[in-house]
């Protein structure tokens, strides 16, 4: 059968080409089965794994012959399958030829403290000492031709003398600016007073929220003349504190920051009061529903975000106080729904022409 499938002058004869039969195809695959039943299931595929073995070699010399009488893919698969087999078997010579002396490490250590642990009156303790000397004996000589940053180590070490650096100073040659688009640029971005567009954003905040702040405490206690007439000494004075303290002091926050017609300056706004905040310039805060019953009285904002400017000589740029620090998302959809929840008409801070 295989003597009708061997190579010829133009190459292995494949599929119709090889002339073979039904009945010549099923012997080749008993045959290949056999062989992958004895490299599995046999002393002598078990053989595979030792090292000083030639089964090894006589089973690739017969796979090799019997892959000469494979012309169908059916066949093929079969002997792919056994020489996968006979590689994975032969492969665990590889552990045998490389098995090392092996130990148990709870056992070693239990040997090392039985050896090596010392007991002195009533003190017990490990010594390390006998430990360092019997096994430095181990590492006693330095492997040939070692050589370190400086060198050799059979070298004397010389250190290197590090040259003083001379700094050279070059006159400036006259000519033009280097960065002119760029110079123009920042001059461009500043104005009066030698302050960039951002430094004068933020100045403009702080106005607008001093500003409004003054309004809302000089309301708030106006109201608060009319509406305590009837309140005693003690209390009066006491919700005469709180308002010029913290509750006439406090603006609304959507009120002050929110453009209703521009949701970029919004961002820019915030953005700005930002930097406020940080330096301890101001404070913002989320005013509760009682809180707000009680500012209602005098004209103050409802329940809410609310800020208030911080006086210059109890800021001191926020060194006094603990910094804190929050991330706030905002999208176009937040900035309509909060148009709408606080009616908002008119931004405090005024709108800027040549912004979006």
């Amino acid at each position: 059968i295989i003597a009708r499938a061997k190579v010829k002058k133009k190459g292995p004869r494949l599929m119709k080409d090889s002339e073979l039969t039904y009945e010549d195809r099923h012997l080749i695959r008993k045959a290949l089965r056999l062989m992958q039943d004895n490299i599995l299931h046999s002393h002598q595929g078990d053989l595979l794994e030792d090292p000083n073995s030639n089964s090894f070699h006589f089973a690739r010399d017969r796979e090799n012959y019997l892959l000469k009488g494979v012309a169908y893919t059916r066949e093929g698969v079969i002997d792919a399958d056994n020489l996968e087999f006979i590689s994975s078997r032969a492969a665990r010579q590889l552990d045998v030829l490389l098995n090392v002396p092996r130990y148990d490490v709870h056992r070693f250590i239990q040997k090392l403290h039985g050896r090596l642990r010392v007991q002195r009156g009533s003190m017990r303790y490990f010594d390390w000492r006998t430990l360092g000397r019997e096994a430095g004996a181990c590492f006693n000589a330095v492997p040939s031709r070692v050589c370190f940053l400086n060198g050799p180590i059979a070298v004397s070490y010389v250190p290197k003398e590090r040259k003083k650096r001379v700094r050279q100073t070059a006159a400036e040659e006259e000519g033009e600016d280097e960065r002119p688009d760029q110079l123009r640029h920042e001059q461009g971005q500043r104005g009066k007073g030698g302050m960039s567009v951002v430094e004068r954003s933020i100045t403009n905040v702080i106005e607008v929220l001093c500003k409004r702040s003054a309004e809302a405490r000089t309301e708030a206690l106006a109201n608060f003349e009319q509406a305590s007439a009837g309140m005693s000494k003690e209390e009066k004075k006491r919700q005469k504190g709180l308002i010029t303290s913290r509750t006439g002091l406090e603006v609304d926050l959507v009120q002050l920051c929110v453009n209703p017609t521009s949701f970029t300056q919004t961002v820019e706004n915030i953005f700005n009061l930002s930097f406020l905040v940080k330096n301890g310039k101001a404070g913002v805060a989320v005013r509760s529903e009682d809180d707000a019953k009680v500012a209602a009285r005098y004209g103050g904002p409802g329940p809410g975000p609310v800020v208030r400017a911080v006086p210059t000589h109890t800021s001191r740029d926020g060194t006094n106080r603990p910094r804190r620090q929050a991330i706030v998302s905002l999208n176009m959809r937040d900035w309509r729904d909060l148009c709408k929840a606080f009616e908002v008409e008119e931004c405090d801070i005024p709108h800027r022409d040549g912004s979006s």
